[in-house]
């Protein structure tokens, strides 16, 4: 059974993160004060200085937060001369022009002239504003120098050590920093030193850091799973899962560690699971290891036996909400609705009682059912429940949206869209996405592609953007733009499958450059072996290039996988082809009950002036 579905929805219902993604080189210079804020959870910055009141006082721009008074010690007794002061407006200003180089310059060169901390500690901000991590490295070591019971500049000195490929160079400063943290939080602080560690280019180093710091540590299940995070970032698997074992040793129901250790092969997976259902066995009490183990099974596609926890758990508490919110999840996916509202409706009652618990997302649930069971109204109802402010209030009025264009209200749906707000350009480029859908829905081809045209400029490394443009640009005839859109998706995402096939299909389907869009489906297939559309451009090509007998098997198989108007239409025209008229009308049948309008099947029909079926 397919539980990708429940997979992704629970793991977004409850929050739940246990393995640290992958940052962006571009991104890495903020990622890594992130995690030095992280690392340090007792900050020296608490108190905030009170403002100087002199009208002759120049107020320095702070990169990160007030002094505390321990800082203000460092400050040094420089009087604030004429000079100074033209010097720091000049390098503003500078900055205001967009030129970082000669502001940077500036507050370095005042930083050693006057060994004022705070100047260092500008120079740094504008270094780590123009991604330069050298250049942010030397004004941060000066600011440490000159600030040495600046917590900050310390965390940033050795995150900036650790990115440069110098974590052996940091240790001390790492060390003293883990030393600072109570014992209590030490956990939470050894996870985030491994995140920063495994940030910077020098992997091994890294590891030989990380060991040397915690080798006090390695009674706590933290420190097994931060070494095995950072030799799996060294490419030490074997390592990475004896130290993952030894993490479920010392804490058997430990999630993060289990369910790493099942991501490392069947065998591990398996070692993983035993581990946890053992735990479990003894401790059948354990809301935790439950958890834990119906996560796991899910990760292994066993969603029965995740039932069974999630039913063991709901039966153990019954307003406990992350089982409720899984089990609705469950049957949602085994489409037994009536079970699911039953199920969200609980969550719902029991989130309203819960503080901090939201109950909108079990109205947006119950939302997407009634639309499943063509319940218009219902769904409108309980989109009404969401208010301005929840997390899910935008994924509702985008959902309301969508009803509207289904009632055929295209403009009323496009201008509600137009009213929303939203900060993150992930939630801007979907409201554009769906705007372009519904045009696109409702056949006004040109529209969606200028709408999706403009959303491309605005956001031009989103990839469902320029997917979707590709498809516009297609549907209007514009293929060389639809090529060169694909084409960029696949430089930029040469694991994607949609975008090979997308190629290749539109290809085949014009009966252009045969080998070519045959590769490209190849690669695609291989890629995403059991998908049926891709199955379908299998078929389809091999039709094109003249094997109606492999196609026809191919077409058939995908349409079983996924039974849809479009591939019954081709399955239909090459069955036409092969002789076998009466399977063509019944598989163009098929297709009809599933979706009258579907265009394809629509030309294929007139193609062949079959008005009779």
């Amino acid at each position: 059974m397919n539980v990708s579905f429940v997979k992704q929805l629970f793991k977004r219902a409850t929050q739940a993160s246990v393995v640290p993604r992958a940052v962006s080189a571009r991104r890495a210079l903020g990622a890594a004060v992130i995690a030095a804020w992280a690392f340090a959870l007792a900050p020296a910055y608490a108190q905030d200085q009170s403002p100087d009141t002199d009208d002759t006082s120049v107020s320095m721009p702070d990169a990160f937060g007030p002094m505390s008074p321990d800082e203000a010690k460092d400050l040094p007794n420089v009087d604030l001369t004429s000079q100074i002061v033209f010097q720091v407006l000049a390098a503003e200003v500078a900055l205001q022009r967009d030129q970082p180089a000669p502001a940077y310059q500036t507050y370095l060169a005042l930083a050693r002239d006057t060994h004022d901390p705070r100047m260092a500690q500008r120079a740094t901000e504008i270094a780590l504003a123009a991604q330069s991590p050298s250049d942010a490295l030397t004004a941060a070591q000066l600011w440490q120098q000159y600030a040495p019971s600046s917590e900050r500049a310390s965390q940033l000195d050795a995150s900036l050590l650790v990115l440069s490929g110098k974590p052996e160079d940091a240790e001390a400063l790492l060390g003293r920093e883990l030393a600072k943290v109570p014992a209590d939080n030490r956990g939470s602080a050894i996870l985030a030193l491994q995140v920063l560690l495994s940030r910077g280019p020098n992997h091994a180093g890294g590891q030989k850091v990380l060991q040397d710091l915690l080798k006090d540590d390695m009674n706590r299940p933290e420190a097994q799973l931060a070494m095995a995070r950072q030799q799996l970032v060294a490419d030490d698997a074997a390592g990475a899962r004896k130290s993952l074992e030894q993490a479920l040793k010392l804490k058997p129901d430990y999630l993060p560690a289990a369910l790493m250790l099942s991501q490392m092969g069947p065998e591990a997976r398996a070692e993983g699971i035993a581990s946890v259902e053992k735990f479990v066995q003894q401790n059948p009490k354990s809301r935790d290891g439950r958890l834990a183990l119906a996560q796991l099974y899910l990760a292994s596609d066993r969603l029965d036996d995740a039932q069974k926890q999630f039913e063991v758990m709901h039966s153990n508490n019954s307003s406990d909400l992350t089982p409720l919110m899984a089990l609705a999840l469950i049957k949602i996916q085994q489409r037994k609705f009536s079970d699911a509202q039953s199920f969200l409706t609980q969550y719902a009652s029991q989130a309203q009682k819960t503080p901090g618990a939201d109950p909108s997302q079990a109205y947006l649930y119950l939302a997407q059912i009634s639309v499943e069971q063509n319940d218009t109204n219902g769904a409108l109802s309980w989109l009404d429940k969401i208010p301005p402010g929840s997390q899910q209030y935008l994924p509702a009025q985008i959902t309301r949206a969508q009803l509207l264009a289904k009632q055929g209200k295209v403009d009323d749906a496009r201008k509600l869209l137009a009213g929303l707000q939203s900060p993150d350009p992930h939630d801007q480029a979907l409201i554009a996405r769906t705007d372009a859908s519904i045009l696109f829905d409702a056949k006004r081809y040109p529209e969606a592609e200028s709408r999706l045209a403009d959303a491309v400029k605005d956001f031009p490394d989103d990839p469902d953007l320029t997917y979707d443009y590709a498809m516009a640009a297609e549907k209007n005839g514009h293929y060389d733009l639809m090529e060169t859109q694909l084409r960029k998706l696949i430089r930029t995402q040469p694991d994607n499958p949609q975008a090979y096939n997308a190629l290749g299909y539109s290809l085949a389907d014009r009966n252009q450059r045969l080998p070519e869009a045959d590769k490209l489906i190849e690669k695609a297939s291989s890629l995403a072996p059991n998908d049926a559309f891709i199955m379908d451009s299998v078929g389809w090509v091999k039709y094109r290039m003249g094997d109606t007998t492999d196609a026809i098997k191919i077409l058939r198989h995908a349409y079983d996988l996924q039974p849809n108007a479009e591939i019954g239409a081709h399955l239909g025209e090459v069955l036409w082809k092969n002789g076998d008229q009466e399977q063509a009308r019944a598989a163009w049948r098929e297709a009809r009950k599933l979706e009258p309008d579907n265009d394809t099947l629509i030309k294929t029909l007139k193609r062949f002036q079959v008005n009779d079926l």
